[in-house]
C-alpha cells in the first residue's frame, strides 16, 4: 500500500543539500515540488540524483526569486527508484523553503516456487 509524504527544509546557505532519499525497497512518485523565497532575492536548484545511473538531473533553475514569490511544479511526475535522491542547491544566503510530496510505493516482492 502506497502513501504519500511531504518533506521540507528552508536553506540559509549555498550548499548543495540531499533533501530526500527514497528508502530501501520502496519506489517514489514525486508529484509536487514548491519552492518559495522567504527573505531577499536567490536562484534555487533542484536536482532529481538517478542511484542506478550514478547521474544527477537538473530538474529547476534561473529563476530568480524576490521575497515571497514561488515556483510550483505540479504537472508532472517522476519515477524514483531505490537510493535515488532530491537534492537542492541556491545561488545565495537569503532563506527559501523548498516543500516535496512524493507518493512511497513498497516494491512487490515475488517469488517463483519450483515443481
Amino acid at each position: 500500500m502506497s502513501r504519500k509524504i511531504s518533506v521540507a527544509s528552508t536553506k540559509t546557505t549555498t550548499t548543495k543539500d540531499t533533501l530526500y532519499t527514497i528508502p530501501v525497497k520502496n519506489s517514489g512518485l514525486w508529484s509536487v515540488a514548491y519552492v518559495i523565497s522567504t527573505a531577499g532575492t536567490n536562484t534555487p536548484s533542484v536536482f532529481w540524483y538517478d542511484a542506478s545511473a550514478a547521474t544527477e538531473y537538473l530538474v529547476l533553475s534561473g529563476k530568480n526569486l524576490g521575497a515571497g514569490e514561488f515556483v510550483l511544479l505540479n504537472q508532472a511526475e517522476v519515477v524514483l527508484q531505490e537510493g535515488d535522491q532530491i537534492r537542492i542547491s541556491q545561488s545565495g544566503t537569503s532563506s527559501i523553503t523548498y516543500i516535496f510530496t512524493i507518493e512511497l510505493v513498497p516494491n512487490q516482492a515475488t517469488q517463483f516456487h519450483g515443481g
